[in-house]
């Protein structure tokens, strides 16, 4: 039996279309509807209107028979991923009361308790209290119907109404009462892009670089290597080319620390100690807001170099030693003491340090490969492979290399064999080239520098013969997740491709070394160490945890946690807060109509044909003139926030 139904929500196409009741949801989204739009996942599929059944998962599987009780409304939603599951509910009790007329206390109350979370006054005791609301019993069926679907959408999305109640984040920028802009919303650290843009347009270059460290103390580092979420969120973006907040961050940056011998102010000390483990950027960002509030801090780092993955695993192309060390340098000014070649477990105890330090910090990233196949001197982890490039100046690849990884590891790896005048690079992956996790940055980088790209390929057969790697066999990838987005791989065994290579670099993912913790300290089913979400303390009360060994991501995330981690750590031993230093006037925001008139000033980048053979910096500082331009393109978004500012 056939049906018209309104197809809506984030996809390729809308409208009315006959479908038969035997097609599944996910049939009706791709054949239909053409896909979601922007390549976004399925967050949440409304199917029968506003009061329709909600649904996600393999639920999407069901046939459209399987929903004819609740197909009143011949209409079908699909929402992707930048829904926000309280801003969605607000919507529904509006539509309660302003479409279907039904106005009460009860549903008055549900939009109130709402209100408050979205505006970020709301407290764990309103978020009981919705749930005790909509399990009471409904005076009609439209409420029966609007209860069912907050009793699904709070229970499945409900880290995100924690994350609005406790860490007043709306992660997707909908709700205007939790931000000031979207470029800040989405900056893990949430710098205060729109002030330092500010300051710069009014010539206060050292100034915009302050207000950057309150919240971001590895500014320099960012302004080359961040994988930009800000930039992506960008309004004027939307419009028509986002305005360039990495450039302007590393030409501030690189100004201020040109111009003068760069010092910050600290509290006197207070008389505690704090142990960190791990010199990377997790380690040095709390290191910087404990030592500035008057902590005695301690770094243990294993490595001979400082920086974690920023010095070992990303290229020297990308970032330089000495960027990391330049603000290295202006932590240690604050009194930090960081201890190299030290590798906790083995020349210094975690209990030793438990009974030395009134608190301590786990940093220590993910610095062990993901590995598979033969165990050959040919096939290596990514992360092996770069360290010894960078740190230990290895210059020697096979001719041909297959890098296998989809992420900006990958990238790295294969942009390196090609510095290394290898002859031929291949990158395979088992997603396609759009939906790479690397940036499109680095993947269209990576084009250009001669690597060659085998998309939707995995592996089916390493060929080794007398201890020498010869070639390797990729099949046909179908699908990666499956329907609960779990990694779940099916392949095509007939549809595959051959390679003769001399050289195997794997880039599928990295896991922590655990093997130095107490056993006190509780790590999940997968080997991650278990934290508190909002305080990072680990299982074992005083010692907390931030960065990769956490939870695996870019270095802004880290970054972020680690300012989070250092907050409960002056907290747990009985601090007053953080010391950001002194506070930095903003301009007025004036609105300026000609900022329309003015095109992007896009990075510039070396010719690929100038990077064999060498690690310089491929990208280029902006020149005075250029900032000035770029930093009068922003629209200063932060103009019309309701969210009084305040520097987390």
């Amino acid at each position: 039996m056939n049906k018209i139904i309104s197809i809506l929500g984030d996809i390729n196409k809308k409208g009315e279309f006959e479908i038969s009741s035997d097609k599944t949801i996910k049939e009706v989204l791709n054949e239909y509807a053409g896909g979601m739009k922007n390549r976004r996942n399925v967050k949440l599929v409304q199917v029968g209107g506003p009061l329709g059944i909600c649904i996600n998962g393999k639920d999407l599987n069901k046939k459209m028979s399987d929903y004819k009780d609740y197909m009143n409304a011949n209409m079908i939603m699909f929402l992707g991923d930048l829904l926000c599951p309280v801003d969605y509910l607000r919507f529904l009790t509006r539509f309660m009361v302003r479409e279907l007329r039904l106005d009460n206390k009860h549903i008055r109350k549900l939009n109130h308790l709402l209100e408050n979370i979205a505006g970020g006054i709301a407290t764990e005791c309103d978020f009981e209290e919705l749930i005790n609301e909509v399990n009471k019993e409904a005076g009609t069926n439209a409420e029966d119907l609007l209860h069912k679907i907050f009793i699904y959408i709070t229970s499945e999305f409900k880290d995100e109404f924690m994350d609005h109640i406790i860490d007043k984040k709306c992660k997707n920028g909908i709700c205007r009462g939790l931000m000031i802009a979207q470029c800040m919303n989405a900056c893990p650290a949430e710098v205060y892009i729109p002030g330092y843009i500010e300051l710069m347009k009014h010539d206060r270059v050292e100034e915009a670089y302050d207000l950057m460290r309150k919240n971001n103390p590895l500014s320099f580092v960012c302004g080359k290597v961040c994988a930009r979420p800000c930039e992506d969120r960008c309004r004027r973006g939307e419009i028509e080319s986002t305005v360039g907040v990495r450039a302007l961050k590393r030409y501030a940056c690189d100004m201020t620390l040109k111009m003068r011998d760069y010092k910050e102010d600290k509290l006197d000390s207070n008389g505690k100690k704090v142990a960190i483990v791990g010199a990377g950027p997790s380690g040095l960002t709390a290191a910087y807001y404990l030592a500035k509030t008057g902590y005695q801090v301690v770094i243990y780092e294993a490595a001979k170099v400082i920086g974690g993955m920023l010095a070992m695993g990303i290229p020297e192309y990308r970032l330089p030693q000495e960027t990391i060390d330049k603000e290295v340098k202006l932590i240690k000014g604050l009194g930090v003491k960081i201890v190299t070649n030290t590798k906790v477990g083995i020349d210094i105890t975690l209990k030793e340090l438990r009974e030395k330090f009134d608190s301590l910090l786990l940093s220590t990233g993910c610095h062990i490969g993901n590995k598979f196949g033969p165990d050959i001197k040919d096939i290596e982890t990514a992360v092996d492979f770069l360290r010894k490039v960078k740190v230990q100046g290895r210059r020697t690849i096979g001719e041909n290399v297959l890098v296998i990884g989809g992420g900006d590891v990958a990238m790295d790896a294969a942009r390196t064999s090609i510095r290394l005048g290898a002859k031929n690079v291949i990158l395979a992956s088992l997603e396609t080239f759009e939906t790479m996790p690397a940036s499109d940055e680095e993947k269209n980088e990576a084009v250009e520098e001669g690597v060659q790209f085998v998309n939707g390929y995995g592996t089916k057969d390493i060929n080794v013969e007398d201890g020498k790697l010869k070639g390797i066999t990729l099949k046909r990838c179908l699908s990666i997740l499956d329907d609960e987005g779990r990694f779940s791989p099916v392949y095509d065994e007939e549809d595959l491709k051959t390679f003769e290579i001399d050289s195997l670099i794997l880039a599928i993912g990295q896991r922590p070394d655990n093997s130095y913790l107490d056993e006190d300290i509780e790590l999940d089913e997968r080997g991650w160490i278990k934290v508190e979400k909002y305080t990072f303390e680990t299982s074992s009360k005083g010692i907390f945890a931030a960065g990769d060994m956490y939870k695996p991501g870019i270095a802004i995330k880290a970054i972020a946690e680690a300012k989070k981690a250092a907050i409960a750590i002056d907290k747990y031993l009985g601090g007053d807060g953080l010391y950001l230093g002194k506070e930095i006037e903003i301009p007025e925001k004036p609105l300026n109509c000609t900022i329309w008139d003015i095109e992007k000033v896009v990075e510039k980048h070396k010719n690929p044909s100038q990077i064999k053979g060498n690690f310089d910096t491929v990208s280029r500082v902006y020149t005075k003139d250029e900032a000035n331009k770029e930093v009068s393109r922003c629209m200063r978004c932060d103009r019309n926030s309701t969210r009084p500012l305040y520097l987390k």
